[in-house]
């Protein structure tokens, strides 16, 4: 699905100098979305940007998708300019955000502070959506892994596909995510962080094409999305700027 911040006329009549081309990860969505507008007001550029799971993204690009910029997960990023996409040295590291499990807003709270409170609400959990065809899916899946409960939790499981997890908990079709969630989302709410004995921490990282169509324009950006003004976007989403180890 793309998300246009600049008229659709303008794209149909061709690249413009000032329009800038991003991809970007739905997990750093809530504080991308945010920091793009005042990027367009600060530097009088259009910027159109598409969001999906961090695996899609880096299949299109793969596939020969047109960007000036992508914000990423870390691996795929190397990998993405291992291949020669991106351009290695543009390379940044701007935050990360911790699994956490999603509950229907207004649901009963629930402890899972520690790991063994943590398996007791999986294992009792009617049903558990994860994002199939996204990074967090498979971190959750390896989590159930670490846990020793991935057999006794399949029958509870629901993948989803070419939408947010989020959305089915929204929707009643299943109790919990699990999803790297940040900032308020309609129709859910945290029901807590991972332990931090099993936690995993998605990062988000960002670079330049190999092959940009606005290369002054997409340096402008990486450095916008580092300044004081993103990172406090950033924070108030709940990401942390602290380096922290990704598994």
């Amino acid at each position: 699905m793309w998300i246009f911040l600049s008229s659709i006329s303008a794209f149909a009549a061709g690249r413009e100098t000032n329009e800038l081309h991003v991809l970007c990860s739905n997990v750093s969505r809530p504080a991308i979305s945010e920091i793009i507008p005042l990027c367009e007001d600060k530097f009088k550029i259009r910027v159109q940007v598409q969001y999906a799971n961090n695996p899609i993204l880096k299949q299109q690009i793969e596939a020969g998708a047109k960007f000036d910029v992508v914000i990423i997960e870390p691996q795929m990023l190397r990998e993405l300019a291992k291949a020669g996409f991106v351009a290695e040295k543009s390379s940044v590291a701007l935050a990360t955000i911790g699994m956490a499990l999603v509950s229907k807003a207004g649901a009963p709270a629930i402890d899972i502070r520690t790991v063994e409170s943590f398996k007791k609400v999986l294992l009792s959990a009617n049903s558990i959506a994860y994002t199939a065809d996204g990074h967090s899916g498979v971190v959750f899946l390896r989590t159930l892994e670490q846990l020793g409960i991935a057999e006794k939790m399949k029958p509870k499981l629901v993948p989803i596909t070419g939408r947010l997890s989020t959305l089915a908990v929204a929707e009643g079709s299943a109790q919990y995510t699990a999803f790297p969630l940040a900032g308020s989302v309609p129709g859910v709410q945290m029901a807590g962080r991972f332990p931090e004995e099993v936690q995993t921490y998605i990062g988000i990282s960002a670079a330049t094409s190999s092959r940009a169509g606005a290369p002054q324009l997409s340096t402008q950006f990486l450095a916008y999305l580092q300044s004081d003004s993103a990172k406090t976007l950033f924070l108030s989403k709940g990401f942390t700027l602290s380096p922290v180890k990704h598994k």
